[in-house]
């Protein structure tokens, strides 16, 4: 069967940001950007039998050495045995992880290049504020993309790894769909994912499967196999990404585990809030959470597919295991056991709580955000500013955005990273510590949603109906622009002297609520409009 996605390419080419002589035979090149790809290296005549070496790293020991450390036992080392006279070398049956190459046994350097390999996906989405260093940030998401979209969403480039993760892929999918048209991409991932499936219905925690590694049932890594497609339906509007049978079989599986609905039952490894730097969620209110937004997604691909009965079981089957999470996990004051920044962020963002409790758990959620800056892990960060902005305080989602202090987004920016890392602080144990990684990089679908202000209504598909809210915060301007599938959505906004200007294009055959941050609202068709603020421009 022929694959149905992009192949992997050589898409660009990165020239030296400096070549270093370590020693006589030995210069240390650094290219400037933390890439999945090879060196190609023009080799001057040599005598035969000339051994040249090329190892890769992401970055530098405190002695200007190359930092292998975190490569585990992937050597990531090429080398060449020279035939006599000039070569060209450049490996073609491997790629690597890395930013610098020490290239040993060479008197002097000939023409030296990185070519940049990944899954010659289309770029579709562009974002740009008024802050230098959230740019820098949306460029770390960029790249960590292309490093890790290399015919399967992986994890790391650079280490003995290199594996799908499940988990890692659910929660940064919406930024992938907005920077790139990831359909065959994905549509090509979720083959791998089904034929991993058990018989019994477990989905595995990494596609393709490797047998022996993570095996399957992990809660919010194997729930993939229902998020994943539920998502790519939203946004591209084909139907057919909805595997009921595949989705439902998986929500069976966990059900017999755990008929009483609360998912204590280990159904295989539980990695729980991967790397959160704050206090643990609890493991059950992690995987019921899950496991609720499963049934319900898996109830509304039923109806998409016109399999009713199939839903009704399905929504009956959400609705009870909401009723057990609110009756063991919730309280009256609105908080959630365990009290963790992620325990609010699922309850809140799957719609967990009712309306009695919603508000108090928004509170509590930021009250933690207020007094520690962002404690949320693999499953939690991609929600910790849509939450904020949901639930009233996109002054705090701005907040964490602009934050410098470790944990956040922008020390990594200060501290030289040109991808996202695996942890918040780049610390750490080295068989532990990826510096192109992104799962963290799942802020990257706010900053087109909230602080550009692109979204699409609650039930909406294929971007019909869109909503543009802009949070400006304090940034004085910001500009996203995005190729759906109905077309261009673009917004421009801008603080001036005489208020907050907005430019809004809403493509053919979609309509636009637009909500101005002073309370105006607009609903506008197709077209490119104009709107202007004069009375405020702050939420």
């Amino acid at each position: 069967m022929p694959s149905c996605d992009e192949p992997v390419r050589a898409l660009r080419e990165l020239a030296p940001l400096s070549i270093t002589r370590t020693g006589p035979r030995t210069h240390l090149v650094d290219f400037g950007q933390n890439l999945a790809g090879r060196v190609r290296l023009a080799v001057p005549a040599q005598d035969p039998g000339t051994r040249v070496t090329v190892r890769h790293g992401e970055r530098l020991e405190d002695d200007g050495g190359l930092h292998t450390a975190n490569l585990r036992t992937a050597d990531a080392t090429d080398v060449l045995i020279t035939a006599g006279g000039e070569a060209l070398f450049e490996p073609r049956f491997t790629y690597h992880g890395f930013r610098y190459a020490e290239i040993d046994g060479l008197e002097s350097l000939g023409e030296v290049r990185a070519v940049v390999l990944h899954s010659d996906t289309r770029w579709t989405g562009a974002f740009e504020c008024s802050d230098p260093e959230i740019n820098q940030l949306q460029s770390n998401i960029e790249w960590g993309q292309r490093g890790n979209f290399v015919s399967v969403p992986t994890d790391c480039p650079q280490r003995d790894e290199r594996l799908g993760w499940m988990a890692d892929a659910q929660v940064f999918l919406p930024t992938a769909c907005l920077n790139a048209d990831v359909a065959a991409f994905f549509t090509k991932w979720l083959h791998d994912v089904r034929d991993a499936q058990t018989p019994e219905g477990g989905f595995p925690n990494v596609a393709p499967r490797l047998t022996g590694v993570a095996e399957e049932g992990a809660p919010g890594w194997a729930d993939a196999g229902v998020l994943v497609p539920w998502h790519l339906y939203e946004v591209y509007g084909d139907a057919r990404f909805l595997d009921v049978d595949s989705m439902g079989a998986w929500v069976d599986f966990v059900l017999r585990h755990n008929p009483d609905l609360i998912w204590r039952q280990r159904t295989g490894p539980h990695y729980a809030d991967w790397l959160a730097p704050g206090p643990a969620t609890p493991r059950e209110v992690v995987a019921t959470a899950f496991f609720h937004r499963s049934a319900d997604l898996t109830a509304r691909a039923a109806r998409v597919r016109g399999r009713h009965a199939d839903a009704e079981r399905f929504e009956r089957l959400a609705a009870d295991i909401r009723t057990a999470f609110i009756k063991t996990f919730a309280h009256p004051d609105g908080t959630v056991s365990g009290d963790t920044q992620t325990g609010y962020l699922l309850a809140l963002a799957f719609g967990l709580l009712p309306s009695s409790l919603a508000p108090g758990a928004a509170r509590r959620l930021a009250e933690l955000v207020h007094e520690h800056g962002p404690q949320a892990g693999f499953l939690g960060v991609n929600l910790l500013c849509p939450v904020l902005s949901a639930t009233g305080r996109p002054d705090l989602a701005h907040a964490l955005l602009r934050r410098t202090d470790p944990p956040s987004w922008l020390y990594q920016v200060r501290h030289g990273a040109t991808t996202v890392w695996e942890r918040w602080d780049g610390e750490g144990a080295p068989s532990m510590n990826s510096f192109n990684h992104y799962a963290f990089g799942s802020v990257g679908e706010w900053l087109y949603s909230g602080v550009a202000g692109i979204g699409q209504a609650r039930g909406s598909v294929a971007y019909r109906d869109l909503v543009i809210r802009p949070l400006p915060g304090d940034l004085t301007w910001a500009r996203a622009s995005y190729e759906s599938v109905r077309g261009r959505i673009a917004v421009s906004w801008e603080r001036t002297s005489q208020g907050f200007l907005l430019d809004v294009s809403v493509p053919p055959g979609a309509s636009a609520t637009v909500h101005l941050p002073d309370g105006q609202t607009h609903r506008v068709p197709s077209g490119d409009h104009h709107f202007a603020s004069v009375r405020g421009d702050t939420p």
